[in-house]
């Protein structure tokens, strides 16, 4: 046992009598921790649930999800017109976004637009936005 894991024990151990819990092991409790964490934590939800607000962490990322929730469709250009940024820092902003599955490219002739995906999950965005 390293000294990291060693010191968890003698805080477990020490919780445990601050609870009050009876008749219940540092070596059962910290197994019981293990399994809520087991039951409770999906790591693949969270890795997506983590690359979703990592690509929210960005104002102009949220901009664009505003603007693309106005207007049904926009080009890159029309992004760089309305947010005032070069076509290589709009690319980048949709690439993330496009990677969390928030938008899709449509694809109309030579032109590729840029819509939202799941309109749901974007109102639901806007509301905890605001209700913060």
């Amino acid at each position: 046992m390293n000294k990291a894991c060693r010191a968890s024990r003698i805080r477990i151990a020490r919780l445990l009598k601050v609870r009050k819990v009876k008749g219940v092991t540092t070596e059962e409790y910290v197994r019981r921790l293990r399994k809520l964490s087991e039951d409770v934590i999906d790591r693949e939800e969270a890795e997506t649930a983590a690359r979703i607000f990592s690509a929210l962490s960005d104002p102009v990322r949220i901009s664009v999800l505003k603007l693309l929730s106005r207007r049904r469709r926009m080009c890159v250009c029309e992004l760089m017109i309305a947010l005032g940024l070069s076509q290589p820092a709009i690319s980048y902003h949709l690439k993330l976004l496009r990677e969390c599955g928030l938008i899709r490219p449509v694809r109309s002739g030579k032109w590729v637009f840029y819509e939202i995906a799941n309109r749901r999950a974007a109102n639901l965005i806007f509301k905890l936005a605001k209700s913060v």
